[in-house]
């Protein structure tokens, strides 16, 4: 196994600004060798560490629509605009592009009213400990050098009758558990489902809390419809001592042959 000692959804500044360069690296991708492409949620943490560069501000959420695969790509570029906001709290659009063509576009919002005081509603589900759990089969396409490869992932329980899935993950590059990672983490969201896996995920809506060390992040999924050959759902993410970490949905379409995991 090859795990990433850098983060690979780190982005560097580029001509301008307000933009920057994700240079893509193995770890970035999933799909088969020699045509892998950069993971949704890796392009998503991409866009979240360019906008928390260029604002100097925490994200509050972000919302990423995929328009166009990003095969055998090298390199994405990332531009952020302002679009509104106050002296508080900023609304902003991230496009990013391969070359010249637009390949997801993000719409993002940054920043903090305070002071404020912390009210968490949603608690934990009571499951057992990552060391109690047995480790979740991977799609055929995974690899030790691709993103299936920076991850150790325990399946919590699932009731796929009822569209109820909860996982243990655990990035094994040490890196702690920011709004980037939790980006990461939540893309995931279609191997929650037999029925999904191996899907393509049309958007991804991220809601940020807040961050922790590195560790084990208890994913639970409710699939809450399949329909015209998309799933629809969402999750909560919480670290292993029960914070609510953040919240994500999204929308994937259902691939047309089930996928044999092994």
């Amino acid at each position: 196994m090859s795990i990433a000692e850098y983060p690979y959804w780190r982005v560097v500044p580029a001509n301008r600004e307000d933009e920057f360069t994700l240079m893509v690296t193995p770890p970035a991708t999933v799909g088969p060798d020699g045509a892998g492409h950069v993971m949704g949620g890796v392009a998503m943490a991409a866009a979240i560490d360019a906008l928390e560069v260029c604002t100097q501000q925490p994200l509050l959420w972000a919302t990423i629509q995929f328009l166009v695969p990003t095969q055998r790509a090298e390199e994405l570029t990332i531009r952020c605009e302002q679009r509104g906001g106050g002296r508080s709290i900023g609304q902003w659009n991230v496009a990013v592009f391969r070359g010249e063509m637009l390949v997801q576009s993000v719409l993002a919002a940054v920043g903090a009213r305070e002071p404020s005081e912390q009210q968490i509603f949603a608690k934990m589900p009571e499951a057992p400990p990552p060391e109690e759990c047995s480790i979740k089969p991977v799609d055929m396409n995974a690899s030790p050098a691709n993103l299936i490869g920076q991850y150790e992932r325990r399946t919590a329980f699932e009731d796929h009758e009822n569209g109820l899935e909860a996982t243990w993950v655990r990035p094994l590059g040490g890196f702690d558990i920011d709004a980037c990672q939790l980006a990461i983490i939540s893309d995931f969201f279609l191997g929650a489902h037999p029925r999904a896996h191996a899907g393509s995920s049309l958007d991804a809506t991220l809601r940020f809390i807040q961050p922790a060390k590195h560790g084990w992040v208890l994913s639970v999924t409710q699939m809450s419809a399949f329909d015209r050959g998309v799933a629809h759902g969402d999750a909560r993410h919480f670290s292993e001592d029960g914070k609510l970490l953040a919240i994500s949905s999204q929308t994937g379409v259902l691939p047309r042959v089930p996928v044999t995991l092994g």
